[in-house]
């Protein structure tokens, strides 16, 4: 009984710690992020930073559990110490016939690899041999002119004649590459004639260009390459589109191999089109940061900015990949850029950051991170040192916008991708770039940048400024009522009729795990029971099973003996409880009330065999109760 009593408690204590464990996990779970933002902000970004070198060290290790991506994105992120070096070695293992098996792996192990001063040459002409004609582009042919004009088109050895009415409206086909679309205002270019070179001229002056759509969109852009000519004068045009993927066209592949090309120093204007056009069917990969990096095309700074989440982060439309991964490329693209949303969001990175210095504990998106955040630049293993541009006297400026003559950029360093080391600035005057200057108590939404006339040139649009409440400067949001996915935070103000919201912690998987261990635990504490009152167990399932074949009732079979010897004169019945009446058979007058009953000896050979059955039982119940002491 003793050993019972001290298994029991012992049962007890674990029970209680194993609840307790488990309440803890899940406070700790919902408090963890908010413990871990209070010690961060005691923290320096640089210390903040530090930490997530070390954590995307620890996590690399070799390099070698790695896939392409991730050991690339590390060493884009250049961290200290061995593993940066670990990576480029075990990147230039898997190198085999200039390529790294797949156009996307490829694309960013030469963004790495130029990263670290290796060669890329022979891999860079390996992807540009990849490149396809996509088919998911509709062209069209628009030829122009002031006046009704006559014009001969000519191809495949062929010439067609059309002629262009006053109304703008084309009165024929031009054989079988060029049919009347667009309520007869283009000629469409038929696919299987992407590759061929059409030739015009034009009795009257006249423009010629290339207009191009999704096919699975209504949305029409124009080539920048419109051709003007006067009267019969030839002009020659051709689609010039390409793409890259493995067996089709794939825009986030495209997207990296452009830009690996673009940062060595390749031409890449015949990939854009695919870009731009299918930008509107592939959300997912945040297209306007990846459209602006390759054409430094404002309008595209413009809607990145806009798109910026309440929360200072970018987070694309069903995202590949999550807001972290998103809010890096972003600020990427809008490196050069001076604007506001581009500080709050790297605020928002650093304030976001797991309490071991990773983001989602992923090397893939802490390498990324890093990588936007620090403008890091890369190391060649040979001990010299990095020479950058700016440091040098020169200018970090937008390829398109640095003439060839003044580009420098091989020899010095530049963070931003679409950036290159240029002699010059070549400034413009705002406007002349679109932009305008905001006034007092004006924001620009957009890209600031330095023009000729004015030091911050707002490409984009002035707003009025809004003020930062304290919740929005922890990095909440301000709301009329919390969603179901909410909750308030009552210790940050917003402004008068809101409150202050915050996304509710994940409930933590561990919570589910100490069930289980809690389940096992039991099971086992009542194994360890059974197995030292088993003894115990075997007599209390043979009662039960001796149970089982009495009566239901309880009382004596009429006819039979009772079913255990009586007690003697003046010993009360066992327990301690009355006798119960024997039932009468019916029929028969009732029984008198007997006095005590007396047990009369009886000789052995004179028992009753059922006596003997009853007796031998009671023998065997003793047996049991010492074995089981």
């Amino acid at each position: 009984m003793r050993k019972t009593g001290v298994i029991i408690t012992i049962f007890l204590l674990l029970l209680s710690t194993s609840l307790i464990l488990a309440n803890n996990e899940t406070n700790n779970t919902q408090t963890n992020r908010t413990i871990s933002s209070s010690s961060n902000e005691d923290l320096t970004n640089k210390e903040k930073i530090e930490e997530g070198f070390d954590c995307l060290e620890k996590k690399a290790g070799s390099c070698t559990g790695l896939k392409t991506k991730e050991i690339a994105l590390t060493i884009l992120a250049t961290p200290d110490g061995d593993v940066y070096d670990d990576c480029v070695d075990e990147l230039l293992k898997r190198k085999a016939s200039d390529n790294w098996g797949s156009v996307e792996d490829t694309a960013f192990a030469i963004l790495a690899l130029n990263h670290a001063g290796k060669d890329t040459e022979a891999s860079e002409e390996w992807l540009l041999e990849q490149a396809k004609t996509p088919k998911d582009l509709m062209w069209y042919l628009e030829q122009d002119s002031n006046e009704a004009t006559e014009c001969h088109i000519g191809y495949d050895t062929n010439d067609y004649k059309i002629k262009v009415d006053t109304n703008k409206k084309i009165d024929s086909d031009a054989g079988p590459c060029l049919s009347r679309a667009q309520s007869n205002f283009w000629l469409r270019i038929d696919p299987d004639c992407y590759e061929t070179e059409f030739s015009i001229a034009c009795d009257r002056d006249y423009i010629a260009t290339l207009v191009y759509r999704n096919k699975n969109s209504d949305i029409i852009y124009v080539l920048d390459d419109t051709k003007s000519s006067s009267a019969s004068k030839e002009v020659t045009i051709s689609v010039n589109s390409k793409c890259f993927g493995e067996s089709s066209c794939n825009y986030e592949t495209t997207a990296w191999a452009t830009l690996a090309l673009l940062n060595t120093g390749n031409s890449i204007e015949e990939f854009v089109p695919y870009l731009i056009a299918m930008s509107d069917t592939n959300e997912a990969y945040l297209p306007d940061a990846f459209i602006y990096m390759l054409t430094n095309y404002e309008d595209y700074a413009q809607r990145l900015v806009e798109d910026q989440e309440v929360g200072n982060y970018w987070n694309a439309r069903n995202s590949a990949y999550n807001k972290y991964y998103d809010t890096a490329l972003a600020i990427l693209s809008l490196k050069s850029s001076s604007s506001k949303p581009v500080d709050k969001a790297k605020d928002w990175l650093l304030f976001s950051q797991d309490s071991n210095g990773c983001w989602q504990n992923s090397v893939r998106d802490t390498a990324i991170v890093l990588w936007a955040l620090t403008e890091r630049a890369g190391r060649d293993g040979g001990g010299g040192s990095t020479v950058y541009c700016v440091e040098s006297g020169y200018f970090c400026i937008p390829k398109a916008e640095c003439p060839t003559i003044d580009d420098v950029g091989d020899n010095y360093y530049c963070s931003a991708l679409s950036d290159t080391c240029c002699v010059s600035e070549h400034l413009k005057e705002c406007s002349e770039y679109g932009g305008n200057v905001c006034g007092g108590g004006e924001e620009c939404i957009g890209r600031v940048r330095k023009s000729l006339d004015e030091e911050k040139c707002c490409v984009g649009e002035c707003r009025k400024e809004t003020q930062e409440t304290e919740c929005e400067a922890q990095f909440y949001t301000c709301m009329d009522s919390c969603s179901e996915f909410q909750e308030p935070v009552p210790s940050y103000s917003c402004n008068a009729g809101q409150i202050c919201c915050r996304t509710k912690p994940k409930e933590s998987s561990s919570g589910s795990l100490w069930i289980w261990i809690l389940i096992l635990l039991i099971l086992a504490v009542a194994g360890v029971i059974l197995w030292i009152k088993r003894e115990k167990v075997k007599l209390l399932w043979f009662k039960m099973k001796s149970k089982f074949g009495k009566n239901k009732g309880g009382a004596t079979p009429q006819g039979a003996p009772p079913t255990g010897p009586r007690p003697g004169p003046g010993v009360p019945p066992r327990g301690g409880m009355p006798q119960r009446p024997i039932p009468r058979r019916q029929g028969m007058p009732p029984q008198r009330p007997r006095g005590p009953s007396r047990q009369m000896p009886q000789k052995p050979n004179q028992i009753p065999k059922n006596q003997q059955a009853l007796q031998k039982k009671d023998d065997t119940f003793s047996k049991l109760r010492d074995m089981s002491k």
